[in-house]
């Protein structure tokens, strides 16, 4: 697993992280620069990669955790008392949401080399000292749990892939 996980990711070596999205608790975030148009013709940028993680990871500078998955749980304001009526699903609500925008707009970050582990993990490691750390922790073997996959956004629809990781090994689609 560990070399094929490597094989796949390689590609992501020398393109930027351009741009994170979020569906519910899965982050999506972007390599390199491809525009797509919806149906309605509005131009948005869907990455020449993006790679959805549903498996707990953090981007990390000189050892420091600049952000993380669980961030997501947390208030924007990271002084802010209990609130009972905090919403995370709220774009832009929550402490991950915020991190992410201001380390993308911070600097260019380059994906320069990539490690993977025998569990379905890996590690980008990314200009300016950061690393990405990708580290799945679930032990279910349901068939539809997922930890995380990476599309290939740059060819027609009927050419592109999902390299999908699972708790059951990879699949490819």
């Amino acid at each position: 697993m560990k070399e094929k996980i490597q094989d796949c990711l390689k590609q992501l070596i020398g393109l930027p992280l351009t741009r994170t999205t979020r569906a519910a608790d899965m982050e999506c975030i972007k390599f390199g620069t491809l525009y797509e148009k919806d149906n309605k013709g509005v131009e948005w940028q869907v990455g020449e990669f993006g790679l959805h993680l549903q498996c707990p990871w953090r981007i990390t500078k000189d050892n420091v955790i600049l952000v993380g998955s669980d961030d997501l749980l947390e208030q924007p304001n990271e002084n802010a008392g209990y609130d009972e009526n905090f919403h995370w699903d709220t774009k832009g609500g929550n402490l991950r949401d915020v991190k992410l925008k201001a380390f993308i707009k911070t600097q260019k970050h380059l994906v320069l080399s990539v490690v993977a582990d025998e569990l379905g993990g890996f590690e980008l490691i990314l200009s300016n000292n950061v690393k990405l750390t990708a580290f799945p922790a679930l032990s279910s073997k349901n068939k539809y749990s997922e930890y995380w996959r990476l599309l290939d956004n740059r060819g027609d629809k009927a050419s592109n892939f999902h390299f999908i990781v699972t708790p059951n090994g990879i699949d490819l689609v």
